[in-house]
């Protein structure tokens, strides 16, 4: 979860509601030790688990801790969930123009965000384990001119086509439809090599629209700074 809130700028464009975000943190920290810590303790004692039904008395409190303790994790979730709704309704309030709203160290932070169809302009040269930050460090300034065409591939459902047909491959083998697995075998060798043939799979982006994309992003930068 840590990660979908540092790296949710990253897609997105703007940040998490950090009220939403430090209710849904406390609520699953709290509730973790709740719910599993008396857990623990009843398997010291010999409990075993997924019991439906135990004849001890002693033994209730010790599952209803664990209850309250899930009680409180399932709050965590629901603030999650109504993080993401009121950083949704928030956005315009809480997006980054930057594009590096933590200050990051790592080159993902050196792009807009969300970043452009490219990524970079130009290859980055690195000199550091933290490359953003040792760039920062160095005075590092936007290339304005030189750029060339960008080289991209286009996008293709035949992964998921052959996801789709493997899911149904394995469930054909694990229950023993050999009809259904000889069928899917061969539809995923025939989605294969009728994918080789598709030889317009990738493209170029202009140098006019490179151009343009990193100027608007220098021009932001510079009325935010």
């Amino acid at each position: 979860m840590a990660g979908v809130v540092y790296w949710f700028p990253k897609a997105f464009g703007y940040k998490l509601d950090p009220f939403w975000g430090k209710m849904s943190f406390w609520f699953w920290q709290i509730g973790f030790f709740f719910a599993f810590m008396p857990l623990y303790v009843l398997g010291l004692m010999g409990v075993t688990r997924r019991v439906s039904q135990f004849e001890d008395p002693s033994l209730q409190i010790w599952f209803v801790i664990a209850a309250f303790g899930a009680v409180l994790i399932a709050l965590g979730i629901a603030s999650f969930i109504v993080q993401l709704v009121i950083s949704y309704l928030r956005r315009d309030q809480l997006r980054c123009d930057s594009g590096d709203p933590w200050d990051g160290r790592t080159l993902e932070w050196s792009t807009s965000s969300p970043p452009p169809d490219y990524n970079f302009a130009f290859t980055p040269v690195v000199h550091d384990h933290d490359s953003w930050y040792d760039m920062k460090n160095r005075g590092y300034v936007r290339p304005l001119e030189g750029f060339r065409p960008i080289h991209m591939p286009k996008n293709t459902g035949t992964g998921v086509i052959l996801a789709g047909i493997s899911t149904v491959l394995a469930f054909a083998l694990i229950w023993y439809i050999w009809w259904l697995a000889a069928l899917s075998l061969i539809a995923i060798i025939a989605v294969s090599i009728a994918h080789t043939f598709n030889y317009d799979r990738d493209f170029f982006i202009p140098v006019e629209t490179v151009t343009a994309t990193e100027d608007a992003r220098t021009k932001l930068l510079q009325e935010r700074t």
